[in-house]
This record gives structure tokens, sequence and C-alpha cells, in this order.
């Protein structure tokens, strides 16, 4: 946790978590494309559970669909206690 990753109440700023979960589903898409396809973000759902003050937050991402052209993944995000802190449904869309 650093000081510029706070909101005014001193926890992360959903941002940051919104951030740390797209970037984990990005991760999980591309696993399954082709090196020359792209794909964008068309939906973010997020369930911020607990607040974090301190420690290191971890995201993992799973496919739940890969159809043609929409991916659908479920994130999760834990704290340096495996606790879950948020949840969230992400979709992605190739581009053409």
């Amino acid at each position: 946790m650093r000081n510029e990753l706070r909101q005014q109440q001193g926890v992360v700023h959903g941002s940051t978590v919104a951030s740390l979960i797209d970037s984990a589903s990005a991760f999980a898409v591309v696993t399954q494309l082709e090196p020359t396809e792209r794909v964008t973000t068309t939906d973010l759902t997020i369930h911020y559970l607990r607040p974090v003050t301190a420690g290191r937050l971890s995201a993992k991402a799973r496919t739940v669909r890969a159809g043609r052209r929409l991916f659908v993944l479920s994130v999760e995000v834990t704290d340096d206690q495996q606790r879950m802190v948020a949840t969230a449904v992400t979709t992605y869309i190739k581009l053409q």
C-alpha cells in the first residue's frame, strides 16, 4: 500500500482495485488470443467487500466463457491474509 493509492478516508481507492482487476482480466484473455488479435474491455462490474488500509492485493481472473468475439471473466481480489476484498465480472470484445 502506498499513500498515493489511498482516498481521503485512508483506504485504497476503488480505481486502484478496478485497475488491478482490469489488468488481471486482460492477461487472462491474452492467453486465449492469436498474436494478431486485439481486445478491449466492454464492461466491468465490481463488488467491493472490505476496505484495505495496508499490505498487498492480488487478483486472480478466470474465463467464464470464451466466445467468438466476447470473453466473460470472473475476478477475485484478495489481501495479504487471503481475505476476499472485491469480486468482479468483466467482459472483453475482440476488435476487428
